[in-house]
């Protein structure tokens, strides 16, 4: 499971099965699924990562 928090309190949660992995460029945190690209979020509004 990947639970991503934002700033506005929002929260985007990714089951398993929904990702295969997970990428970070410093800017963004991509999360991929065979190896496309499947949800991308600005660390700009992220408050934190949880990664299970």
């Amino acid at each position: 499971m990947i639970k991503i928090v934002f700033k506005n309190g929002s929260v985007a949660k990714w089951k398993k099965g929904e990702w295969t992995g997970y990428k970070y460029d410093g800017k963004c945190f991509i999360v991929t699924k065979n190896e496309q690209w499947v949800g991308i979020y600005n660390m700009d509004s992220v408050i934190s990562i949880i990664v299970k």
